[in-house]
């Protein structure tokens, strides 16, 4: 039998569990066992899903689970990170990887010691849209990358764990060094303002310059958006690439396609747009699944055996995420002691 466990069922753990009783009614795992201190909660998200629930997480191995994703709050990874790899399992941990640096390499050297699979959920290295725009500027499609806007916005009361850039920000830093061919920007600018909670920050913006990259250009500016409080116009989850020959445009709610602009050679007039949109292409994607059903099927699939080579989202991609966040929080002023 094969067996996931989920760890932590709140907003974002609920849908790791709806996500994977899909992929068990699909035939890809057999059980779905959910684990949360809260009893009540448990009850009601197992019922709803058709599943086993406990509510201490060193009980899962003895229910035939094989491998776990834990969506707890971020300060509980490290240990349960830990405990679940010490006990057999293979683990999927929930960005950010860990509360610090230390953890996070404490995390990888268990990881290395038990030869267990250690995965981090960088969810939008999944996305159709963002492979599809990563290999047209690998292939030259866009020309030489100018700059990167990238826009990451909600209306949400703030964590008490973390603020807005290492909760959403990490996305972004990520994918920018992601789709520029895994350079690191040589430096971080930015301001954030704090939220009510002390040493909190709910809005960001940050500004990266990264040196040349796979597309050839001479340097690359990207500009990051951030902010818990976007009051106006709500949601919000784009990129886009701005190149010499061309641009792109990914809604990150949208996994069908993107859209390309074209202005070869960084064409003028009328016919590209004057001062207006140059005129744009729907590039539709024919195999694609939401994001976290990628992402989630990836490690089941790696747990199992049956996918093998390079991950898009291993532990060194969790703590280099981890470590352009705290960049980030220090250039701000958010950096904890």
């Amino acid at each position: 039998m094969v067996g996931v466990g989920v760890i932590g069922t709140g907003y974002w753990g609920r849908n790791h569990v709806r996500t994977f009783c899909a992929l068990r009614d699909e035939g890809v795992i057999e059980e779905v066992v959910i684990c949360d201190s809260d009893e009540a909660r448990a009850t009601i998200i197992a019922s709803e899903f058709d599943c086993k629930f406990v509510t201490n997480a060193e009980s899962l191995s003895s229910l035939g689970v094989s491998m776990v994703t834990i969506a707890t709050p971020t300060p509980s990874h490290a240990n349960l990170a830990i405990s679940m790899m010490r006990a057999g399992l293979d683990v999927l941990v929930e960005k950010p990887l860990a509360m610090n640096i230390k953890e996070a390499e404490e995390i990888k050297e268990v990881a290395e010691e038990t030869g267990r699979l250690l995965l981090v959920g960088h969810v939008f290295r999944h996305h159709a849209g963002v492979r599809k725009a990563a290999e047209m500027i690998r292939n030259g499609k866009l020309g030489p990358v100018r700059h990167i806007v990238s826009e990451r916005l909600a209306v949400r009361e703030p964590r008490e764990d973390i603020g807005v850039i290492a909760a959403l920000g990490i996305h972004d830093l990520d994918i920018c060094t992601d789709i520029l061919g895994g350079i690191r920007p040589v430096s971080i600018r930015g301001m954030a303002n704090e939220s009510e909670i002390k040493g909190i920050e709910d809005h960001a913006d940050l500004l990266l310059e990264f040196p040349a990259d796979i597309s050839g250009g001479e340097g690359v500016m990207a500009s990051i958006h951030l902010s818990w409080r976007s009051r106006i116009r709500g949601k919000v989850r784009s990129l886009e690439v701005i190149g010499r020959d061309g641009s792109l445009y990914v809604d990150y709610m949208d996994h069908s396609g993107i859209w390309f602009y074209s202005h070869p050679n960084n064409a003028q007039g009328p016919e590209f747009g004057g001062f207006g949109a140059a005129p744009r292409e729907r590039v539709e994607i024919a195999i694609s699944e939401p994001a976290l059903t990628a992402e989630l099927r990836d490690f089941i699939l790696r747990s199992k055996g049956d996918r093998n080579g390079i991950t898009l989202n291993g532990v060194d991609v969790g703590i280099e995420g981890m470590k352009l966040v705290e960049d980030a929080l220090r250039v701000t002023g958010f950096l904890p002691e």
